[in-house]
């Protein structure tokens, strides 16, 4: 067959496989989100089965047009062994069905209908079909040239757009029925990591709609694009330089050689990081319920929003009832923190602790980016407990033990770095407080992991910058390095547009509800910074309200220097220069 026939048709099915993923995945949001008779569920499994065999025929005719048959097989094994597990699955359930012993000796002990059993599984593979095609759609925008940061912005706008979608289907809330806004804004907080509510996660929301929530958190945290690229290493087991270069700027990482092994421990943390989690966060509160499952889910949707610095919680007065308990306070901010630092600070913290205990050859040394993280965040941890402590002995505090006392202090400095939890009534702090805790909610977290706001490093190399004016210095120094000009502008245009972006939506806010500043400026921050904490306003917003927030939601994820060049071209270098004049500053 000629080559030019062979890509026509190539080209064709390609276009044809995703309209039929569009049907699969519509297929699952109509039968798991809405209330169908018997012949409606029994139509979609049958329009489920046309989808797997339709995957099966594209699969077998490009390998059929494949000149090299063998390389083929290798490079899309996963397909092929997951459609061989479906044609033995298959021919078992013909077999015992056949029989008949079996199916009537399950069904009546309820354990499940081997057909039952069947569709789930196809529906299993549907589901991996649909992100074998994402992954597609992610190498084939990577390819249009599209720039990185419109590519960011792109896939949040759809992740956002998908779970608004599955949160209005009926079965998702307790009532049957939620607002288009509510809808939206559920969405955005969740997929940018906020934790603003404008409906209770726990009471409103059925465990369907809680299990999307907890979906959207998971990828809103580590990235749409991070995880289509994760399958694209585990599909084809390299990455093209497109998509490196989009990650590169994602995960925040110099060498483009390092995104792929930095894809994989992301992935590998973060399941080992909220595993852990969700474990010991069972056995702490394993008492306070009846049920074991409802124990195990409380504590994978809390382990996982804790990690994501969602702020989410499924209790509707967020960890209020474990003001006291240390394990479960200690365990929450621990995931918390680890979420905050960013992957790669995590990851040059392990290098050094495995690589140090061989020959001095194989030690490895912090970057100069991990020692202002961590030297920043443990500076903002101390201070921000020291102030919530003094500020509140007297107030919400008072009359409590001073052990007590500490925790909530050292909580509150922790969640107000872009977690958005509470053990104490934030409507109830004293106005020197929110301040405290807005400031830190403005610089929020570190680069290349799940929290928000200008960052830790941003805020460390402007500090510096400052201290070297002082001195007179005409170059910034940290930890005997010299930071670039370059560096040095980008973190001045980060805080100048964070501060930008803050009063622009204060402003908005401010026009369009009747709140006072406090509750507007602090909702703002927290919103910028993807915090979560709020003094109770956000449920009494406006549907214009609401769309500022989450417009400065999506804003403070992304980024507002990403947001910019997205938005904005990106002009070449200009090989000239205007002459030189000095402004008098100040």
């Amino acid at each position: 067959m000629r080559l030019a026939v062979r890509e026509a048709i190539t080209r064709w099915l390609s276009r044809l496989m995703y309209g039929v993923a569009a049907v699969a995945l519509a297929s699952l949001v109509l039968e798991y989100g809405f209330d169908l008779s018997r012949g409606q569920t029994r139509l979609l499994h049958m329009i489920d089965l046309a989808v797997v065999a339709l995957f099966v025929a594209n699969a077998i005719v490009r390998f059929l047009l494949s000149t090299r048959k063998l390389a083929y097989v290798r490079r899309h094994w996963p397909s092929f062994a997951v459609l061989a597990l479906i044609l033995v699955q298959l021919g078992l359930v013909f077999h015992f069905q056949a029989r008949g012993w079996l199916p009537a000796f399950l069904e009546a002990r309820t354990v499940f209908s081997l057909t039952k059993a069947y569709i789930i599984v196809i529906q299993f593979y549907i589901v991996a079909l649909i992100i074998g095609q994402a992954v597609k759609a992610n190498s084939g925008l990577a390819a249009r040239r599209i720039a990185p940061p419109r590519t960011v912005v792109l896939s949040f706008l759809l992740l956002i757009f998908v779970g608004t979608l599955f949160l209005l289907t009926p079965n998702a809330t307790v009532p049957g029925e939620i607002d288009v806004v509510d809808a939206a804004f559920t969405a955005t907080t969740s997929v940018c990591v906020t934790g603003l509510v404008v409906l209770d996660t726990g009471s409103y929301f059925t465990g369907f709609g809680q299990g999307v929530i907890l979906v959207l958190i998971q990828i809103g945290g580590l990235g749409l694009i991070t995880l289509t690229a994760f399958f694209a290493l585990v599909v084809r087991r390299s990455l093209g330089v497109r998509e490196g270069l989009v990650l590169r700027g994602m995960l925040s990482f110099e060498s483009l050689g390092k995104v792929g092994r930095t894809l994989r421990y992301m992935i590998g943390i973060t399941l080992v990081l909220e595993g852990a989690g969700a474990v010991l966060l069972f056995l702490t509160t394993r008492p306070d319920f009846g049920r074991v499952g409802e124990a195990a889910g409380r504590s994978v949707f809390h382990a996982v929003s804790a990690f994501c610095n969602a702020g989410l919680s499924l209790y509707s007065t967020s960890f209020e009832r474990y003001v006291d308990n240390v394990p479960y306070n200690l365990v929450i901010t621990t995931l918390i923190i680890a979420g905050g630092l960013g992957f790669p600070v995590i990851m040059n913290v392990l290098g050094r602790r495995v690589l140090s205990s061989g020959t001095s050859r194989m030690r490895s040394r912090w970057s100069l980016h991990s020692k202002i993280v961590l030297a920043t965040t443990a500076t903002l941890l101390l201070a921000g407990t020291l102030g919530f402590f003094l500020l509140e002995s007297n107030g919400i505090l008072a009359g409590k033990p001073l052990g007590e006392k500490l925790l909530s202090s050292y909580f509150a400095s922790v969640t107000a770095r872009t977690a958005g939890f509470n053990t104490v009534r934030t409507s109830y702090l004293a106005v020197p407080t929110l301040f405290m805790l807005a400031v830190l909610m403005f610089i929020g977290g570190s680069p290349g992991g799940t929290a928000g706001g200008v960052k830790t490093s941003t805020f460390g190399i402007v500090l510096a910058s400052i201290t070297s004016t002082f001195r007179g210095k005409g170059r910034v120094e940290l930890f005997q390095r010299m930071v670039p000009d370059e560096g040095v502008r980008e973190a001045l245009v980060v805080v100048a547009m964070g501060i930008v972006v803050v009063a622009v939506g204060t402003f908005v806010l401010l026009i369009v509800e009747e709140l006072p500043l406090k509750d507007v400026l602090f909702e703002v921050v927290s919103a910028f910074g993807t915090v979560g904490l709020s003094t109770g306003v956000t449920a009494s917003l406006s549907p214009v309200g609401k769309i500022a927030l989450m417009v400065i939601m999506l804003t403070g994820r992304i980024g507002p220097l990403t947001l910019a060049l997205a938005i904005g071209e990106r002009e070449e270098k200009p090989v000239y220069d205007y002459p030189r004049e000095r402004v008098v500053i100040g």
